[in-house]
């Protein structure tokens, strides 16, 4: 009894020792159980079949966080240790055995460890139901916040979290088992061993660092344009060099600058930079390593959460453009019309087909734009539940759903506003160009646009590729694209090519299928999306902790060397404008690469793949909406180190 009121007495006292540390356990056990809430959740696992493969992706990701946890919480322990190793030292000297110590600080853990994750899986019931309704607005369904409690998901996030804090608590228990009194008394005593590189050393060692990203940069854009495994190869080098160089410039470059700057007596002498440059000198040699690791750390969580963010959002603006019809035939072939009805007979047996149409894709002299006549182009209005669209005989029509060709259009409209074709010539319309979802790359074009003509002049034209498009009752099912690919591909269908055409050398066929796009392509984009933003927070918060803890490692040296300078007549404020200089340069440091190659990824994608995703923006959206978020938890833990950094260094007053 008398071992855990001093335990509970214990905790009082050191609570800004535990502060960072019990809300690093708070916020790990909550975006846990939130996950794996969601992962286990049967609204979402019923939503398709292969739903599951996010409970997997969840489930090992979980492994990961509670390994790379485990090593954060040795970390903070050591650093609590280190906090109170006098007090230790005190409990052994008043003839208190080692195991009693032990205990007691392990007792004192357990209880901050038990609130923190019960106060992380109350929030994380709470992010559950909001992870819950994101996922729901995806695949477009019916849906209303509402509490989400899983009690297998409550139960594995214990056994992770019990993991991750079992191995934490162990190595602490070692530490504390093998240090000596003298150890504790005087640890923070002992010298530390200074010394820089040369500079010419560091110079070498940035360039070839800097060599290394560029490198990097340029074995991922070749890889982006290989199509087979071997892009695997370029992509795995480009990312081993640019976190290689990430790390060696994060390691050299602050002493470089520091080297540089007590090289400048002009500068070096001037008001308290003397004694600012000996705070960072210090920690730039006592925490490099760290800083180099944490801007790894940073890179890999921010161009995570991007790509994951990115690849969902823009899957999900493209779905609809990606599959409008419930169900079409695509053939780069000049085959009839009436070879496509086999085909629709085939669907037929298996569901209801409530409309179809089957169209031709008209070939354009000396044009690269296809052409598509204005009855079949209504008949899929029609479909799609748009309304129809007329002009007069003599007008034509652009219709482009895809954003990044429509300055182009407009621009050929305004240089060319007429055309001829076989006699006819053509003024564009009163509304010449539509936008509306109709996947122009392989249904109603095959380049993200399509003119659209009178039937009269469309008829003159050559059809040279054919589609049929069907709308079906509930809109099929997810099986059926398989099965229209094997009927496709089987002897059972034959098709008849137009009179007086012949067969390219090589056929182009795609199947499209409504049901399945949504059952399978959205489910590993959602798998994607959410199993990135899980692990780039976690990497954001651990790294975040280790960079706190690291500087508060060295708060009793801090507190003397401003202790000296207070009684040497600098004032409080400037004093509060030391730290806050110190805070600010030691947290920057490991920030201005990951955010300088976060914004060229940023850009790298809008510029390769933004003409790919049909929301305009929508890279640019996701990039500040990760830069943001990443913002929101960095500046969280540098407001808690600054604030307990100034209440024990400085005098209250200077607060």
């Amino acid at each position: 009894m008398m071992y855990s009121k001093l335990a509970f007495r214990n905790i009082r006292r050191s609570l800004r020792d535990y502060i960072i540390y019990f809300v690093t356990l708070t916020l790990t056990a909550a975006l846990m159980y939130s996950f794996l809430a969601l992962g286990f959740s049967p609204d979402i696992l019923a939503m398709t079949e292969n739903m599951s493969m996010l409970t997997s992706g969840i489930l090992m990701l979980s492994v990961l966080v509670a390994l790379l946890s485990s090593f954060v919480v040795g970390y903070a322990i050591r650093f609590m240790l280190g906090q109170r190793k006098k007090e230790f030292a005190a409990y052994e000297l008043m003839d208190m055995e080692v195991k009693t110590v032990r205990n007691l600080f392990l007792v004192e853990n357990s209880i901050i460890g038990g609130a923190a994750f019960l106060l992380g899986s109350l929030l994380g019931t709470a992010m559950s139901g909001l992870l819950n309704q994101v996922v729901q607005n995806i695949f477009e369904i019916p849906h209303r916040y509402q509490v989400l409690f899983s009690l297998r998901a409550l139960g594995m996030t214990l056994f992770f979290f019990i993991l991750m804090y079992g191995f934490g608590m162990l190595r602490a228990a070692k530490v504390i088992r093998r240090r000596k009194v003298i150890d504790l008394l005087y640890d923070n005593q002992k010298n530390e061993e200074a010394g820089f590189q040369p500079l010419h050393r560091s110079v070498l060692t940035c360039l070839l660092s800097l060599a290394a990203m560029v490198a990097g940069v340029i074995l991922l854009e070749k890889g982006l344009h290989i199509q087979t495994n071997e892009a695997m190869l370029y992509w795995g080098g480009a990312c081993l060099l640019i976190l290689a160089g990430v790390y060696e410039l994060h390691r050299k470059i602050p002493m470089l600058l520091y080297q540089l700057a007590k090289r400048n007596p002009h500068r070096k002498y001037r008001e308290e930079t003397l004694f600012f440059l000996g705070q960072i000198g210090r920690r730039i040699q006592s925490s490099g390593r760290t800083m180099a690791v944490v801007a790894i750390l940073l890179t890999v969580s921010l161009a995570t959460m991007f790509v994951g963010m990115t690849m969902g959002a823009g899957y999900k603006a493209n779905m609809e453009a990606y599959y409008p019809y419930d169900a079409g035939v695509a053939i780069d072939a000049p085959l009839t019309k009436d070879s496509m009805d086999s085909v629709r007979s085939f669907v037929e047996e298996r569901c209801e087909v409530e409309d179809s149409v089957t169209y031709y894709l008209y070939a354009v002299p000396n044009e690269t734009i296809e052409a598509l006549s204005l009855s079949d182009y209504n008949h899929l209005r029609e479909i799609l539940g748009l309304s129809p669209v007329s002009m007069n005989n003599n007008e034509f029509l652009v219709h482009c759903d895809t954003w990044n060709y429509m300055d182009g259009i407009r621009q050929g409209l305004e240089q060319k506003p007429e055309i001829t074709l076989n006699g006819w010539t053509l003024t564009p319309a009163e509304t010449p160009i539509l936008t509306e979802p109709m996947e122009q790359y392989q249904m109603a074009g095959t380049k993200g646009y399509v003119l659209v003509l009178p039937d009269e002049v469309a008829s003159r034209l050559s059809g040279e590729k054919i589609r049929l498009v069907m709308k079906l009752e509930d809109s099929g099912y997810p099986e059926l694209k398989n099965e229209l690919k094997q009927f496709l591909n089987s002897g059972k269908w034959q098709p008849d090519i137009q009179p007086g055409q012949e067969l390219p050398e090589r056929v182009t066929m795609g199947v499209t299928v409504k049901a399945w796009g949504v059952a399978n392509s959205l489910t590993g984009f959602t798998t994607l999306s959410f199993c990135g933003l899980y692990l780039s927070i976690i990497f954001i918060i651990l790294s975040c902790s280790v960079l706190a803890f690291e500087q508060l490692s060295a708060i009793d040296r801090n507190r003397k060397n401003y202790a000296v300078i207070d009684r040497l007549g600098v004032s409080g404020r400037r004093q509060a404008s030391l730290v806050r200089r110190e805070l600010s340069t030691v947290f920057l440091i490991p920030l201005f690469f990951p955010i300088v190659l976060t914004v060229l990824l940023i850009v790298g994608t809008q510029f390769f793949f933004g003409e790919a995703i049909l929301q305009e923006g929508l890279v640019l959206f996701y990039g500040l909406v990760t830069i943001l978020l990443f913002c929101a938890i960095y500046l969280t833990y540098f407001g808690a180190t600054m604030s307990l950094f100034k209440r024990v260094i400085l005098r209250p007053e200077m607060h």
